[in-house]
């Protein structure tokens, strides 16, 4: 047993690797040609925060196609990582330039899914918008669960934002209800994004496992706000994981909860060993973040593989 979780820990390990190098081969080039700010000296950390995000989504998008029944071929991988380029601009687009500009991104993300209408004005936003038109080129964006998830992931989007900028609403409510509200906010981000990964990935993947990969969204979101915590709080934003008491306790109870879950209901497969170990990897190294980070205060979140 030990043996085996040994293996896969080790194959998980080894298909990072390799996925950092196939996210550099796969966008380099988009990058390069349409925001060459992030390729340069100067855009160099958020270069590396983009390759790892991209390992990242095909690490789960990997395991994601096994367990829908289906190779992780270069194809898939592509499509992992053009879906991480995405996700990347758009937070950045909602983090990185002030209140104004969350706000304007939003609105313009609205009109975007509503409209199909995108008015370009930095070479980010071009990046953003050509990654997504190559998205849209291979998959059925019309297809109902995919559409569903987009909007499902753009209105939580567009909450978390309301929540970070306009607090008052959020002190006027009850703790009990303000901590209800970041712990919806908190599972829906990656909930619907993932919902939205796997249905790029295999557009057939079975209704009765949805909300299985939910609940692994959910556990990733909650595993990156623990590990962002106090870079978090220092930059005024709540989360569920910076506002509930003894967090890494609750942490450790939804990580083994998603684990029983997919133990209990998922068939014994490669694929479902593979996203266990891999959660297990993230949720050890998110847990060195949150200490590490508890020792020091930084204006920039640093990079951690």
């Amino acid at each position: 047993m030990r043996r085996a979780h040994e293996e896969i820990a080790a194959e998980v390990d080894a298909c990072l690797k390799r996925y950092r190098a196939s996210a550099e081969e796969s966008l380099r080039p988009l990058v390069v040609r349409y925001c060459p700010f992030l390729h340069s000296e100067a855009g160099g950390a958020e270069y590396r925060k983009l390759i790892e995000l991209s390992a990242k989504m095909q690490m789960v998008g990997h395991a994601c196609t096994e367990i829908g029944g289906f190779e992780f071929d270069k194809r898939r991988q592509h499509l992992s990582c053009l879906f991480a380029v995405c996700c990347f601009l758009g937070d950045s687009f909602l983090d990185d330039y002030g209140e104004d500009a969350s706000r304007e991104y939003v609105r313009r993300f609205e009109l975007l899914l509503t409209r199909g209408w995108f008015d370009i004005r930095t070479d980010r936003e071009r990046a953003f918008y050509v990654t997504l038109a190559r998205l849209f080129a291979v998959r059925d964006v019309f297809h109902p669960m995919l559409r569903q998830a987009l909007w499902s992931l753009f209105l939580v989007q567009k909450l978390d934002v309301e929540l970070t900028l306009n607090a008052t609403p959020l002190c006027n409510l009850s703790r009990e209800k303000k901590l209800s509200l970041l712990r919806i906010c908190e599972r829906d981000r990656s909930g619907h994004a993932i919902t939205v990964l796997a249905l790029l990935l295999v557009p057939s993947f079975a209704l009765e496992r949805h909300h299985l990969l939910y609940a692994v969204g959910s556990l990733i979101s909650s595993i990156d706000d623990f590990g962002d915590a106090y870079f978090d709080r220092a930059s005024g934003k709540p989360t569920y994981m910076n506002q509930v008491k003894q967090p890494a306790k609750v942490l450790a109870g939804i990580f083994g909860n998603t684990l029983n879950l997919l133990n209990t209901n998922l068939p014994h497969s490669h694929g479902r060993e593979l996203l266990k170990a891999f959660l297990s990897l993230y949720y050890a190294t998110r847990l060195r973040k949150h200490y590490a980070e508890k020792l020091k205060r930084s204006s920039a979140r640093p990079v951690y593989e």
